[in-house]
């Protein structure tokens, strides 16, 4: 159980600080006590993202024997179609490559693969912490920073905002950190120009694709290689980028990870057997492959002659925008709930900014007298902020015109 590496991490490093943030730091033996406060769960745990209280309901979670529900500080209570089962401990409420947010359970020992096995590659270890800008409550921030705290007492830097300021003074405060970031964070900080004898042993970039160009700026400006990392929410990390230098092919995600097999599936989709695949959906679908370590993925690629794995497209529905996969579904259930359309439809488009990857677009029918800025308010208080579209078209029947 998670729970038990936890115990053996807090005895270890007791002394140690687990979490730093706002100029102060938190002990393992202090994280410990705050969980040990907080009252026994007798059901699924909600961790909201963001601050020492999220590392303390994931701990609590797991020592009472429950699944924990990681989401972001302010989104709605997630709504799964069917309880955990026993043995579940994880449970990511994502859109995932589908565009259709569902839950997805896991066992310990799927956890505890998952967080192992990145460990192990990115040669994690307890003297450099981990820099946390990425939402913990997405699979990518869970598996880099909250797993190797967990299992192997590797601390974390919480940073409130991405912003280079912010940042540049926490890497002044470090001699060394891990660095997992998107493509659009590392474009920022390689143009406010913090990036260059910045502390960093290892940068990771995953969530979008990362463009060739740069990565070749970052390393000839700050001599800093990002490392392209490539998973899924239903089985963790899948390859690694582990060269020293550029890439010369932006299809380049790396190899796989030790214990990770890739082959070529159904439809050209990407068919992933480990350790670390999760149990089963709380929505099963006709078209899905999870479960006895097994997933097929909805990305399409194949590995190359020296086994590295390219990818050359998605067959998901999923908007992937800076990162963040969005559920088109979700969007225009926003958009209907406010009562000023007809018809909606949610889709995304490529962005002019290659960091961004895509942008949401949305074409609407709208009720007669609804004007557009009335409609985007109202969807304005159902959506988080990133959700919401940047590209609108009225449809036929009101005269078209783009917004």
């Amino acid at each position: 159980m998670p729970y038990l590496h936890w115990l053996e991490t807090v005895r270890r490093h007791a002394d140690r600080s687990a979490i730093f943030g706002d100029g102060e730091s938190v002990t393992f033996a202090e994280l410990a006590a705050a969980v040990s406060l907080r009252p026994v769960a007798t059901g699924p745990v909600i961790a909201r993202a963001g601050g020492v209280a999220f590392f303390v309901e994931v701990l609590r979670a797991w020592r009472d024997g429950q699944a924990v529900i990681p989401v972001e500080r302010e989104a709605p209570e997630p709504v799964l179609q069917c309880p955990p089962p026993a043995g579940i401990c994880l449970v990511k409420h994502t859109p995932g490559a589908s565009g259709i947010p569902r839950g997805i359970f896991f066992n310990s020992a799927q956890v505890i693969a998952d967080g192992e096995r990145l460990i192990a590659a990115m040669q994690l270890a307890p003297a450099t912490p981990n820099l946390a800008v990425i939402s913990l409550a997405h699979s990518y921030g869970f598996s880099n920073v909250v797993l190797p705290l967990i299992l192997h007492g590797v601390p974390v830097h919480l940073a409130a905002v991405p912003f280079p300021r912010v940042i540049a003074d926490i890497f002044k405060s470090h001699a060394a950190m891990v660095v997992p970031a998107v493509p659009s964070i590392w474009r920022a900080w390689h143009r406010a120009g913090i990036l260059k004898r910045a502390p960093i042993s290892l940068a990771l970039s995953a969530g979008a694709p990362l463009a060739l160009a740069l990565e070749a700026d970052v390393f000839a400006d700050a001599g800093l290689k990002l490392h392209n990392f490539y998973g899924a929410s239903e089985c963790g990390g899948i390859s690694l980028d582990a060269s020293d230098v550029p890439r010369d092919s932006a299809d380049d995600v790396g190899t796989p990870l030790p214990g990770v097999s890739v082959t070529c599936g159904r439809d050209g989709r990407l068919f992933v057997k480990s350790d670390s695949v999760a149990t089963r959906y709380d929505a099963p679908r006709s078209d899905d492959m999870l479960g006895n370590g097994a997933y097929l993925t909805r990305d399409l690629g194949f590995l190359d002659s020296v086994r590295k794995l390219r990818l050359t497209g998605t067959s998901g529905a999923a908007i992937n925008v800076a990162g963040r996969k969005i559920s088109p579904a979700k969007v225009e259930s926003a958009i209907l709930a406010t009562g000023f359309v007809r018809r909606v439809h949610v889709f995304g488009i490529p962005s002019p900014d290659p960091e961004r990857f895509e942008e949401i677009a949305v074409t609407v029918e709208m009720n007669p007298g609804t004007q557009l800025d009335t409609l985007k308010s109202a969807a304005a208080a159902h959506l988080q902020n990133w959700e919401l579209p940047r590209h609108w078209r009225i449809s036929a029947g009101r005269g078209d015109r783009n917004r």
